[in-house]
C-alpha cells in the first residue's frame, strides 16, 4: 500500500483550511452587502433617534388639530402619476386653505424620489401630477401647512399598477 496516513498533524491543518476557507468567504460576502446596501436609509438616523420626543410631540400637536387627510385619486397614465388628497377639519368640514408640498418615493433607492406640489382644487381637495413615476411601491409625505402655522404630515404606502 501507499505511505498516506492520516495523522493528527493533517486532520489540524485540515481542519483549519476550511475554517480558513469559511472566514474568508464570510468576509467577502459581508462586505459586498454592506458596500451595497448599508442598512441606512435615513442619514444621520442617530440625530433623528435623540430628537424622538420633539417628533412624538409634533404627533401630538398633529391629533390635537383633529384634521383628516384621506387618498382620493391614484392614478398612473404611463408615467406620469395623478395624487388627489382631502383634508378635513374636526368638524368634517373641507379645509381648502393649505399649501401642500410633499415628497414620492421609493422605499429601497432615493435615487428615484420626486418632489411633489399639491394644487388646491376646491372642496379641500388637493391635487398633484408628478411626472417620472413607475409601476410599483411608493411612499408619500405630504405636508400641509395652515395659515396661522399648523402643520399636518400625512405619511402612505402607495402602489401604482
Amino acid at each position: 500500500m501507499s505511505g498516506f496516513r492520516v495523522t493528527g498533524r493533517f486532520v489540524l491543518f485540515s481542519l483549519l483550511g476550511f475554517f480558513l476557507a469559511v472566514f474568508i468567504a464570510n468576509g467577502i460576502f459581508i462586505t459586498l452587502a454592506v458596500k451595497s446596501f448599508p442598512g441606512e436609509q435615513e442619514k444621520k438616523s442617530y440625530v433623528q433617534g435623540i430628537a424622538y420626543n420633539d417628533t412624538l410631540e409634533a404627533r401630538a400637536e398633529q391629533a390635537a388639530l383633529g384634521w383628516t387627510a384621506e387618498l382620493t385619486t391614484l392614478d398612473l397614465q404611463g408615467d406620469k402619476a395623478a395624487i388627489e388628497l382631502t383634508f378635513r377639519s374636526s368638524s368634517g368640514a373641507p379645509i381648502s386653505t393649505l399649501a401642500v408640498e410633499g415628497l414620492l418615493a421609493r422605499p429601497v433607492d432615493a435615487e428615484h424620489d420626486r418632489a411633489v406640489d399639491f394644487e388646491p382644487t376646491g372642496g379641500g381637495r388637493y391635487l398633484a401630477q408628478v411626472d417620472g413615476v413607475a409601476p410599483g411601491v411608493w411612499r408619500l409625505q405630504a405636508t400641509a401647512k395652515g395659515q396661522t402655522g399648523e402643520s399636518f404630515v400625512l405619511e402612505k404606502r402607495l402602489t401604482f399598477k
